[in-house]
């Protein structure tokens, strides 16, 4: 499934913030959307999404109108993962997660047996099974992030769009949420959207990133390609090399000191 948005401008009350932007979201890729901070990139997740209309431009879906699909309809197609989500503290993880096969029902269906087999994969697939009978209110934040990834699969999604989905994780769970985001998409063939703010984990994780600034498309490419110095100083204002290590298949940032 591929997602085409072509000269878009998206705003808020009017007022611009990503203008003239195209861009192509590619299925069983990683793409990570990276820039400054208000730079436009979750304003431009949202309009991909459907959580934000655009102004001008056009989104197509597989050549089709993204403004013309049903909410069940889309959200079998694409899974969101917000910033901000919440649930009622005393829901068990399972039926939360559960939540996610509301696409796939009629209003008054239980869950069938095929429901509950893909909710079942789910929890395995984001390591969270043995938490299936906990309250949320009783999970960690890194637990909670794969809860929610999890009531997203359940959607079986063939994009799923993460926005910013390590932060307020300490390093070790963004590690881990970065390995279940790789195994999702090699395992499973999801393509995934990512905005993310650390450019060490864009480089280490993403086969395509594209670089917004001031609401525009900077650059876009393999990670390799896009991530320079050059791109470091004119984007983020930073001096840096990028250096190859033997051993390692993606290379590092080393930022320099200031003066």
């Amino acid at each position: 499934m591929d997602i085409n948005g072509t000269q878009l401008q998206i705003g808020y009350g009017g007022a611009p913030v990503v203008e003239e932007l195209s861009i192509q979201v590619r299925p069983g890729v990683i793409t990570s959307i990276i820039g400054p901070n208000g730079s436009g990139k979750s304003t431009v997740l949202k309009a991909l999404t459907r959580l934000l209309s655009y102004q001008h431009g056009t989104i197509c879906v597989d050549g089709r109108d993204l403004r013309s699909f049903g909410a069940k309809e889309f959200a079998r197609i694409v899974g969101v993962l917000p910033q901000m989500h919440s649930a009622p503290p005393d829901f068990q993880v399972k039926e939360l997660v559960g939540y996610g096969r509301v696409p796939h029902q009629k209003w008054y269906a239980k869950n069938s047996d095929e429901d509950k087999r893909i909710i079942d994969w789910a929890l395995k697939a984001t390591g969270i099974w043995h938490l299936r009978e906990k309250c949320i209110n009783e999970c960690s934040g890194g637990e909670c992030q794969r809860v929610w990834i999890a009531t997203v699969l359940a959607q079986q999604p063939e994009i799923l769009f993460l926005d910013e989905p390590t932060t307020y994780l300490d390093i070790s769970h963004q590690m881990e949420m970065m390995q279940l985001v790789k195994k999702l998409n090699r395992e499973n063939r999801i393509g995934v959207v990512m905005v993310l703010h650390d450019l060490s984990q864009a480089l280490e994780v993403s086969d395509w990133i594209v670089v917004i600034k001031d609401g525009k498309k900077y650059d876009e490419g393999v990670p390799e390609d896009v991530i320079t110095p050059k791109m470091m100083k004119e984007v983020y204002d930073v001096d840096c090399d990028i250096l190859r290590v033997p051993g390692r298949q993606k290379p590092l940032i080393a930022y320099r000191e200031l003066a």
